[in-house]
């Protein structure tokens, strides 16, 4: 082989390898998008009695947790009916008394069975079987009164309760709109709290990605300023109806906020990881030979 043939060879060697390693690779391309982060729940709370505010303990800013008591109404009614109830479900007196009269009876009819029919007579004895009898239905219906006593206490604790504002969910208050001493009806708001984890990415993308999104698909939301920053969402809903008018369909994410570090209510960006493009990425791998 002669020089110049060799330096040809190897300048054809080069060039393929070079175009080798421009051609396009096979990756994943994305979509980015933008979206609204908003809170999962956004609550009116109010009373299910008419009452007057007694104390209202939590303000705007506070973090509650669910079951919290975040407001009471005026209860000295409802405590006094408690305590009521519950004097008359502890107290066994009188199933105690009818136990006693029971046994009396009791003892009085065996001794009226152990004597001669000739010395008894018989109305008599029938006498002392009715009562014995009667004892052992009262005494039935004076248990059946202790339950219904801890049924009315069941009752009177339930009324106290509606006296207590508490709230459903862990979250935020972002509003109080009454205080201690303002008359509640049931229609009127007295917080507005917000549930900030998980938040919620709301975006709408074109019906042409639709096949794209799957339910649990991870996405990354980067917040606009002053924020900032990049973090991992789930796909939680995808729309099974499309805006005509836009060609849009919505698609909400989840993304966890447990220490509440993120406001809810601000724009972000999301992007969609989608299947890969170009005649590389559809084309088959070659059997093994």
């Amino acid at each position: 082989m002669t020089f110049q043939a060799g330096m040809r060879r190897a300048r054809i060697g080069a060039a393929l390898a070079a175009l080798c390693l421009c051609a396009p690779a096979a990756r994943a391309e994305t979509t980015r998008v933008d979206c609204v982060v908003e809170p999962a729940q956004r609550l009116k709370i109010g009373s299910a009695t008419l009452g007057i505010l007694k104390s209202v303990p939590v303000n705007r800013g506070a973090t509650v947790k669910a079951g919290d008591i975040i407001a009471r109404l005026d209860s000295s009614v409802e405590e006094a009916n408690v305590a009521l109830s519950r004097a008359q479900s502890e107290s066994t007196a009188s199933i105690e008394a009818q136990q006693t009269r029971i046994e009396l009876y009791k003892r009085r009819l065996d001794r009226q069975n152990q004597l001669s029919k000739g010395i008894v007579t018989q109305e008599k004895l029938d006498q002392v079987e009715a009562d014995y009898e009667i004892g052992r239905r009262d005494l039935q219906t004076e248990i059946l009164k202790h339950k219904l006593a801890g049924i009315e206490l069941q009752r009177a604790e339930a009324q106290l309760e509606l006296r207590m504002i508490r709230s459903p969910i862990r979250g935020i208050v972002t509003e109080r709109l009454m205080s201690a001493g303002e008359f509640v009806r049931q229609d009127s708001a007295i917080f507005t709290l917000v549930q900030l984890d998980p938040l919620y990415v709301e975006a709408y993308l074109p019906v042409s990605r639709w096949k794209e999104i799957a339910l649990g698909m991870p996405a990354t939301v980067e917040l606009d300023q002053p924020i900032g920053g990049t973090y991992v969402a789930k796909v939680s809903v995808v729309d099974q109806v499309f805006d005509a008018a836009s060609g849009t369909f919505g698609v909400r994410l989840e993304l966890p906020n447990p220490d509440f570090e993120l406001p809810g209510g601000q724009r972000c960006k999301v992007a969609f990881p989608l299947a890969a493009a170009g005649p590389l990425a559809n084309a088959q791998p070659s059997e093994a030979r």
